[in-house]
């Protein structure tokens, strides 16, 4: 169940509660997982803006029982507004199996951005260093790929796009296929084919870019959001202090369209002249005929 990691929706960084004050939370959510028609675990996503510093914020928390894997992950990770990556921390614990992650990016002595990667597996110490090609990102932003397109979210378009993949630190092309707009849980929504790391799913977004539902047929897993976060974490380990340590607090996950608390949509954070280097990629618009490449 290793593969768990490979969501980018994919335990322990010591934060104290002010460190969110000048932050706005965009999103933030509770998820069941399934495989086989059996519930396995949970995450809880939550997004936030900065709109001092100009950044996003991405933090999740995994957690799968005996028959999941039995896996633990968390991730924080900062970008600019125009999705040029800055930092993340991740962490990943199954069984006794544990790994850490502390990546930064750095200019090189000929003014490049570079990643710079240390990976701890087992109390083994590993460290890389990476060039980052231009509009390379955290795959865990990519809903803001999708949201700061020319195109927006729309039938017909698709992205191509270069991410780092959280769990390894690693560079790996994927794309992105908005294949029509339909119902899920009740609520308009798209149909997004995504395909990284070898591995395709289907998604279901709304029109502001929560993640509705996601599957993956090939892994027989599926995660849904829920609007009552016990109906994710029932019969799970759920620890409130390392929640407490990661999010700041324990998160309600009811900032999304099927709860209470209304979406919050980012405006943009600087006018189209202040684009970095590393802004994303421009979709490529297709015919209908791309959903069957």
């Amino acid at each position: 169940m290793r593969y768990l990691s490979t969501w980018s929706f994919v335990l322990v960084f010591f934060l104290s509660p002010s460190t969110f004050a000048s932050t706005k939370k965009l999103f933030e959510g509770y998820y069941k997982i399934s495989t086989q028609g059996s519930h396995v675990g949970y995450y809880i996503q939550r997004y936030e803006l900065d709109p001092v510093k100009k950044q996003f914020i991405s933090t999740y928390f995994l957690r799968t029982n005996q028959q999941g894997g039995n896996i633990s992950e968390s991730l924080k990770a900062y970008s600019t507004e125009t999705l040029l990556p800055l930092k993340y921390q991740y962490t990943s614990l199954q069984g006794t199996t544990s790994k850490t992650i502390d990546a930064n990016v750095r200019k090189n002595k000929l003014g490049q951005d570079v990643l710079q990667i240390k990976i701890n597996e087992d109390g083994k110490l590993r460290v890389s260093e990476q060039k980052l090609e231009k509009g390379t990102f955290l795959s865990t932003f990519l809903i803001y790929l999708l949201l700061q397109g020319e195109k927006g979210v729309q039938p017909g378009v698709k992205y191509q796009f270069k991410a780092i993949a959280e769990e390894d630190g690693k560079s790996y092309a994927g794309d992105v296929f908005i294949e029509s707009e339909q119902k899920a849980l009740g609520v308009n929504a798209f149909k997004l084919l995504y395909t990284f790391k070898k591995t395709q799913f289907v998604n279901f977004i709304n029109s502001v870019g929560e993640a509705l539902i996601t599957v993956s047929p090939a892994l027989e897993l599926s995660a849904e959001l829920v609007t009552d976060p016990k109906k994710a974490t029932e019969n799970m380990i759920f620890n409130e202090k390392s929640l407490t340590l990661l999010f700041g607090n324990v998160p309600e996950g009811k900032t999304h369209q099927l709860a209470s608390s209304p979406p919050v949509i980012p405006a943009p954070l600087a006018p189209a002249a202040a684009t970095v280097p590393a802004a994303p990629p421009k979709p490529q618009v297709e015919s209908s005929k791309a959903k069957t490449q």
